[in-house]
This record gives C-alpha cells, structure tokens and sequence, in this order.
C-alpha cells in the first residue's frame, strides 16, 4: 500500500511538472506596440529670427537633438523627421507651398541620420502647414504583414510661425485622424505671439514654448506622452493662479491651462519677443550666430529698448 501511493505521489509529481510549464507557454503574451514618432519641424525663413541670444533654429535644434539622443535606441520606436520651407528661398510676391519634404525616413535607427540633416538644414522659405500635414499622412510606411503589433502613428509639429498658404491644416489634421492614420497630433509653438497660438490649437494638442528652457520642457513632456500613451495637459499647481495673474491672461484659455514656468517665462520674455514675418524678402544661411540683416537687428534692438 505505501509503495503504490508512493508510486502515485511520483506520477502526480512528474505531471504536474510537465503541465505547469505548458500552460505558462499557452498564456497568451502581451501584446507589443510599435510607436512612430513622425516630427514635423519648421525650417522657414522666420527661424533665422532670434530667440534670446542665438538664432530659433540653432535653439531648436539643440533641444530637439538633445531629446532624441534621450530615446535612441529604445525598443519599439521608429522616429522621422519632415521638413518644410527649406528648400526654395522665399521672394517677393512668390512662396514655394509644395516646400516640404520627408529628410528622414522612419527606422529604428534613424536619429543620426537625423542630427546629420539638422546640422546642415537652411531655413530659406514660407511655411505650409497644411500641405506638410497632407504629405505626411504618406510618410507612414505600411505594417509588414509578420508584425503583429499595434501601431501608434504620432505627429509632433514644431512651429515658429502659422500657416501661410492659405489652407486649413486643422481640417487636414482631422481628416487624417478620421481615417484612423495618426492619432491626435502634439503641436509646439516657439515663439509664437498674440493670436497666432491660438490658431493652432485645432491642428492637435497644443503647447506654447515662449524661450528655448520652456521649449526644453515641453518637448520632454510631449515625448514622455507620445511614448506613454497618455494626453495630460499642463496644469497650474493652483488653478486660482489663472485668475490672480492677469499680465498672461493672453496664454489662459479654459480647455488649455498652462504651468507657471511657463507663466515665468512669458512674464520674462514681455515685449523681447522678435519675429519675421513669414512673406518676409529676408535671406539668412540658417543657424549663422552673428548673422542678420538691418530690418531684423532693428526689430533687436526695439525688443532690447522695451526691456528697458
């Protein structure tokens, strides 16, 4: 009697060593997603314009590089870059709206490539927003028919200036969401002044970077959310703020609050803000530090003399 349930302790013993692992094999594994990050970067004329001490694009650029040297790498990422107005130089009486163009394909290993085409890109031209968006729709590659996972398709759009060819990138953008090709879209104004912000809180999520350090953050931020799946708007610590600070009453609206570095920074930055319209004649190499013209060192020089 003791031999055979001996016996049967050791058949149930060696069964049971044998299903547990079949069914930890049988336990359906988590889904993996694919995240593409597509950046949409202006480099129009208007980004030769300063922004404290150095030209918008070589302040953009720098943070822009920082962060992605921040996610290289990282599994289940594709990232890309499209440029617009960089291409043909802008004239009087005449824009290039077809000046867009994919630099950087999507690829796991794509961000030197990227810092390569930073480094050399020259803001010549006008900015079509809209137009970039359509194309952009385009810049998503298909999914291979072996890859099981879920795709997210994200666009950050990163803009000094609004549009200026005359169409609708807000019902561009929600046509291409409608057609389930991108999610909402993440849109970084820098620099943006008066109502131009809000002329772009249709195209997507909105955020204001009025100096580079706030630019620095946002784009944390909305990384942070492109990878994390999640839309958390920027919060005062204090709602009550919005109501006691009226000098940046212009950056408060009820459905987009702000954060009070950001009210910092605009207090900071009250009357420096200098900007080039996007129909401008003016011609710079971009990126040249001392590099500008008359009609732009005297809109320098009226910022500095307000701050005065």
């Amino acid at each position: 009697m003791r031999t055979s349930s001996f016996l049967r302790s050791i058949v149930i013993g060696l069964s049971l060593a044998w299903i547990v692992p079949l069914a930890a094999q049988t336990k359906p594994a988590e889904k993996r997603e694919l995240t593409r990050l597509l950046f949409v970067m202006d480099a129009s004329n208007s980004m030769n314009a300063f922004w404290d001490n150095q030209p918008k694009i070589n302040a953009a650029r720098e943070v822009l590089l920082r962060s992605l040297t921040e996610i290289e790498g990282q599994p289940d990422l594709e990232i890309a870059l499209r440029l617009y107005g960089h291409q043909t130089r802008i004239e009087p009486g005449k824009q290039d709206c077809d000046d867009t163009k994919l630099e950087v394909p999507f690829s796991p290993n794509s961000v030197p490539a990227i810092r390569e085409r930073m480094r050399t890109v020259q803001c010549l031209g006008t900015t079509p927003i809209a137009r970039s968006l359509l194309k952009a729709a385009d810049d998503f590659p298909p999914t291979l028919f072996n890859d099981t996972r879920k795709v997210r398709n994200i666009i950050i759009l990163i803009t000094d200036g609004i549009e200026a060819c005359d169409e609708d990138p807000c019902a561009v953008s929600r046509a291409l969401q409608a057609k389930g090709i991108i999610l909402k879209p993440f849109v970084i104004g820098v620099g943006l002044v008066g109502d131009e912000k809000y002329s772009l809180e249709c195209v997507g999520n909105y955020y204001d970077a009025g100096t580079p350090a706030m630019f620095d953050h946002v784009l944390r931020l909305v990384i942070s959310q492109a990878l994390n799946n999640t839309t958390t708007t920027l919060l005062l610590p204090d709602e009550r703020q919005a109501q006691r600070d009226q000098r940046a009453g212009d950056l408060l609206r009820p459905a987009h609050r702000t954060t009070a570095l950001q009210l910092r920074a605009h207090d900071e930055q009250q009357g420096r803000t200098r900007h080039v319209d996007h129909r401008s004649t003016v011609q710079l190499p971009c990126g040249g530090p001392h590099h500008t013209t008359q009609r732009q060192g005297e809109r320098d020089r009226e910022g500095r003399e307000s701050t005065t």
